[in-house]
């Protein structure tokens, strides 16, 4: 039941009306695109010519359309890469030498296009089979909009040369279209172009193009009736596309398999530069295309498989003698609008109408308009320009917008590969300047706002407090190249020339979110290690990844610099380095005041310290020790006398980060002491000593028998948790500005 409900009459009916409509567009853009590339000495094969576009849209269009993932999908001779085609073709010829028979011309340029349609389908089918289709999506929207504005203009000139029949290769020969017996050849195609702009903007756009040119085309003839001009003298003035000569109908020419001998293949391999842009313009076609349809048709394209298929299609057409198809953005949208249900039944119909054209109507196409068919060209080449050159100025910012200027001057002057080549220096160049602009440095802080994860004495704090000044901390990010690695060094010799700060001691760099840099970084900070050893200053870099390591240390710091610098693990070692140095030169490295000194100055009396004695534990600790464990109950605060620890957090992969380090004469174990929550970390000692253990049970009685004392505690331990948290504010507020 399911399937006579799918293949219903008014199913039928729908898909059938859609190919027809769409079919005839596509056979007149055939026609046009054909006229493009065969011109000029090839005029005598024009309709062997449109005999092999036709067959391209018949056989490469229904291989796209019976394994494309789009429903429906129309495939024809690609337009983007049309006037690139008509371009080589051009240069191909015009490298024969004088008196070289037309038919070997012919079968040169013939197998120079299959040769195309093919090693484009390889290539397409390369990047499908190993999923680097969205390699396509880097390529700079600048250059993409440059290529199309380009293809738009060589679809003017093509257009020109189809009405005019001047080769329009030089500056004298443009010159010459504005001669009075060129002006009644081209502005009719003008006017047709206009015409179908218009059209399509105020008619139902379901019916907008073929009921365009079928106006067009009778108009054409009435216009030229009232002025005595007859079907026949408007052929014999060459102002339509025939006469043709009489052709057997051939739907596979397997040029490259059958006459090889004939093709001057030496012009042809000279061609590959052309070639080579055709593959890299069908690839952003195909993207483009594919990124439209999904959204006209609400589906998701995988364009690896599109990719693949349009390889696929392209190598049987090359070898059975087509030229390149693609996707139709425009004939595919045209078939959706006029209501075709999701088949590929619409893109075989489109195949089988200009089949059925091809076999047994060759002969009306002759009696089209050339104006006509060059008012198609003028339009599609207009829509380029107008997507690509004008309203692309209102998307881009200004720089980006001159390269697509500069990809349309230099495809004008010089050619289209060169104004693609030059395009993509453009940009490149365009992308480095901005990049150097981004700030690499996530944030920057001085000793002041940023200390180690060592508690120290109050001493010890106070002084590295005002010693802050002298240490310059960045903490770097993204991807180091020379612009980005320059702004840092300038940045640091900006600070050095600062007298209003204190004289710069150390510079510390993290490099923990650092993604890579290039040889040119890894000179710029062998540049920053010399400049270290010149103004007197400690260069630290931390957190380096084993490949950022390896790089710096292989070939660029030399021995005079390597005592001005440390390589450290991470920001807070780096850190820590910094501070005892600091109190090494300030003689203050050993100096430790006792915790039970520090206790002694916030008591009421002197006794009271006998009297806090009674009710902590003395312990004797060696390293290694496990004073608390991670996830554990808690109820003691630590008081460390002679020894240190170390505090270390674990994560569920079983690696344990070191985030704190308590010295002699402070405290920690605070967080479970208070709040009775479980341990958040593990504390290991560091170094043999002595310590105190204050529990809860112990604190509840002391503030029962002496509530003077345990008040006093109590204030001890706000003073120290409140600088804790006054450095991690000053931390945050660095980091955050």
């Amino acid at each position: 039941m399911s399937i006579f409900t799918k293949f219903s009459p008014e199913f039928l009916l729908s898909s059938l009306l859609a190919g027809i409509i769409a079919g005839l567009v596509a056979l007149v853009s055939c026609v046009s695109f054909a006229a493009l590339i065969f011109h000029g000495p090839l005029t005598p094969y024009l309709s062997t010519g449109i005999s092999i576009a036709i067959s391209t849209a018949v056989i490469g269009g229904s291989v796209l359309t019976l394994f494309s993932t789009c429903r429906p999908v129309v495939a024809i001779p690609d337009d983007d890469t049309a006037p690139v085609l008509a371009l080589m073709v051009t240069l191909l010829i015009a490298l024969f030498p004088a008196g070289t028979p037309l038919e070997v011309q012919f079968v040169t340029a013939f197998a120079a296009l299959a040769l195309s349609a093919l090693t484009t389908g390889v290539a397409l089918t390369l990047l499908g089979f190993f999923r680097l289709g969205s390699l396509v999506r880097f390529l700079p929207y600048s250059v993409m909009g440059g290529y199309f504005a380009g293809v738009g203009l060589l679809l003017i000139q093509g257009a020109l040369r189809v009405v005019t029949d001047l080769p329009l290769l030089t500056p004298a020969s443009f010159v010459q279209l504005f001669s009075p017996n060129q002006f009644p050849l081209w502005l009719p195609a003008f006017a047709s172009a206009i015409a179908i702009r218009l059209g399509i903007g105020y008619l139902n756009k379901s019916i907008a193009m073929p009921a365009i040119l079928a106006i067009l085309i009778a108009a054409y003839y009435a216009g030229n009736g009232l002025l005595g001009h007859g079907p026949h003298q408007l052929m014999t003035n060459g102002l339509l596309m025939g006469p043709f000569p009489e052709t057997e109908t051939v739907f596979v020419r397997p040029i490259l398999l059958q006459r090889l001998p004939e093709v001057n293949w030496g012009l042809v391999f000279g061609s590959a530069d052309g070639i080579a842009t055709i593959i890299m313009l069908s690839s952003v076609s195909l993207m483009l295309t594919a990124s439209g349809l999904s959204l006209v048709q609400r589906e998701n394209i995988n364009i690896n498989r599109e990719l693949e298929v349009a390889g696929v299609a392209n190598a049987v057409s090359g070898l059975s003698g087509g030229l390149l198809t693609l996707p139709s953005m425009t004939l595919s949208t045209l078939a959706h609008t006029v209501g075709a249900p999701k088949t590929r039944l619409v893109g075989l119909v489109v195949a089988a109408f200009c089949a059925l054209i091809m076999m047994f109507f060759m002969g009306a196409i002759a009696w089209l308009p050339k104006a006509v068919v060059g008012g198609l060209l003028l339009f599609l080449g207009w829509s380029f320009l107008e997507r690509w050159l004008i309203e692309a100025r209102l998307q881009l910012p200004l720089l980006e917008y001159g390269v697509v200027l500069v990809i349309v001057a230099v495809v004008a002057f010089a050619g289209f590969l060169e104004g693609v080549f030059f395009g993509l220096i453009c940009a490149i160049m365009l992308f480095v300047v901005n990049y150097s602009r981004i700030n690499v440095v996530r944030y920057a802080m001085t000793g002041e706002q940023r200390r180690s994860n060592v508690d120290r004495n109050s001493k010890q704090s106070h002084y590295l407090q005002e010693a802050g000044g002298q240490s310059f901390m960045l903490k770097l990010q993204g991807y180091l190249f020379f612009g980005t690695a320059a702004a840092l060094g300038t940045r640091i010799e900006q600070r050095l020339e600062d007298k209003s700060l204190p004289k710069l001691r150390f510079v510390a760099m993290d490099f923990a979110q650092v993604t890579g840099m290039d040889s040119s970084a890894a000179l710029s900070f062998m540049k920053l290690a010399q400049q270290a050893a010149r103004s007197d200053f400690f260069l630290i870099l931390t957190g380096l990844s084993a490949e950022l390591e390896e790089r710096l240390k292989s070939s660029w710091f030399e021995g005079e610099t390597t005592s001005y610098m440390q390589l450290l693990p991470d920001l807070d070692r780096g850190v820590e380095w910094i501070e005892e140095r600091i109190l090494k030169e300030a003689g203050m490295e050993e100096e430790c005041e006792s915790i039970l000194t520090q206790l002694s100055r916030v008591l009421p009396m002197e006794s009271d310290l006998t009297v806090l004695l009674k009710y902590l534990e003395e312990r004797q600790v060696n390293a290694g020790d496990v004073l608390a464990e991670q996830g554990k109950s808690s109820d003691e605060l630590f008081l460390l006398e002679s020894c240190t620890a170390s505090v270390y957090l674990g994560t569920a992969s079983d690696r344990r980060h070191r985030i704190r380090r308590a010295g002699s004469g402070t405290v920690f174990g605070e967080v479970g002491f208070y709040l009775g929550s479980p341990r958040t970390a593990t504390v290991v000692v560091d170094s043999n000593g002595k310590l105190f253990v204050l529990n809860q049970d112990k604190m509840a009685l002391l503030e029962q028998e002496h509530p003077q004392i345990a008040a006093a505690v109590h204030k001890f331990m706000i003073r120290v948790i409140t600088q804790r948290l006054q450095l991690t504010t000053a931390t945050l507020q660095a980091v955050l500005t």
